[in-house]
């Protein structure tokens, strides 16, 4: 299992938080001639971002009408690219496991775990453990008390909505290959093939939060990307979704092989729960809420088939506790989907009220100049 959703959801919280706290400043309001405000700008925030003379910034306004200002492609001098993990004797492997996935996951390039006092080989099986976890992750250079660690990404997964995409990719074919095994079409192997697959969604997974955490310290890309907070905030209960979805593969696969029959009464509840899994994330995707509203149809349809299901074949799921194991598992699927289908009605909501508020904005903004 990786990090808890409410733990995740937490951090991301905090971190917006944190942001908007940072720094504060209070400034007077100056008028200049009959309809110019200005407001002087902080010096130690003009340092930071290498502000100069003549150049141009870009004012948004947030739903909350506060203004946030930043220079477009320009980055904070003081962005952190290298986490440093002080390993003392107190640490166990676990411990510098998580350590790395913090760096990581956080957004630093370099990563440099330093120890003393502790064995070496517990500090090297950390660092093995961490690099399957983690995507692009490798050892550059080490000595006696150091390991420096680099994160080198494949350039085709550096874009967080194909990252997305490839999660669900693979979480719905970890399904499919599943129902092949239940359709006779393939043998007991593909069961192992699909846990050995479950680690490349969990890679994928904490390399979309490397992502998301990336952007969300860079006001250009969010504005670029039209991404908010909120936004932020139900991707990351999104992909810890998908991420479930695929630990389910896993957990049916592992019944399945331990069974020594085939229960294929089970095959057309499992193909409608993944077909509403496919399309809830999709809906997803496009924030596409009629979509969402045929997919929660869709679920009522799939409850009543799962009761039939369970009514039918009462004494095998009985008798077989692995094949009620599996059905429990499909149904935790499609209780991932409603979670899933439930957020794009809360985007689209939240959408829906910002443009509102930017439209009355706009509104006031002409009425002014009408003034004038």
């Amino acid at each position: 299992m990786l990090m808890n959703a409410v733990y995740l959801l937490t951090v991301l919280l905090y971190y917006c938080i944190l942001v908007s706290i940072m720094a504060t400043y209070r400034r007077r309001v100056q008028r200049v001639g009959k309809s110019t405000f200005i407001v002087s700008l902080p010096n130690s925030w003009v340092r930071e971002i290498g502000l100069e003379p003549k150049m141009s910034v870009v004012m948004e306004v947030l739903p909350d009408l506060s203004l946030r200002i930043y220079v477009p492609s320009k980055q904070s001098k003081s962005s952190a690219t290298e986490h440093f993990i002080s390993v003392d004797p107190t640490f166990s492997e676990d411990d510098v496991v998580r350590e790395i996935i913090g760096g990581y996951v956080a957004g630093a390039a370099t990563l440099m775990v330093t120890y003393k006092g502790v064995r070496r080989e517990v500090v090297e099986r950390a660092v093995n453990t961490a690099k399957e976890k983690l995507m692009g992750l490798e050892v550059v250079d080490e000595d006696a008390f150091n390991i420096m660690l680099q994160v080198v990404v494949d350039p085709n997964l550096s874009n967080l909505s194909s990252v997305m995409k490839r999660m669900v990719r693979l979480s719905v074919s970890m399904h499919e290959d599943i129902v092949s095994y239940l359709t006779g079409s393939a043998d007991k192997s593909i069961l192992e093939a699909v846990i050995t697959r479950d680690n490349l969604v969990d890679k994928l997974y904490l390399l979309a939060l490397r992502q998301l955490i990336a952007i969300l310290r860079d006001p250009y890309e969010m504005s670029k990307r039209e991404l908010r907070y909120y936004d932020a905030i139900y991707m990351t209960m999104f992909l810890k979704s998908v991420e479930r979805v695929g630990d389910h593969a896993v957990n049916i696969s592992r019944s399945l092989i331990q069974l020594d029959i085939v229960p294929t009464f089970l095959v057309e509840v499992y193909k409608s729960a993944i077909g509403v899994f496919k399309d809830s994330c999709e809906s997803f995707m496009l924030v596409d809420k009629n979509m969402v509203m045929e997919v929660l149809r869709n679920v009522e349809k799939l409850k009543r088939l799962e009761e039939d299901v369970r009514s039918r074949y009462r004494e095998e799921l009985a008798s077989r506790t692995g094949i009620t194991r599996v059905l429990d598992a499909i149904t935790r699927i499609v209780a991932r989907s409603i979670d899933i289908a439930e957020e794009v009605i809360d985007i689209y909501a939240l959408k829906k009220m910002d443009k509102l508020k930017l439209e009355e904005h706009e509104e006031e903004e002409a009425e002014q100049l009408k003034q004038i």
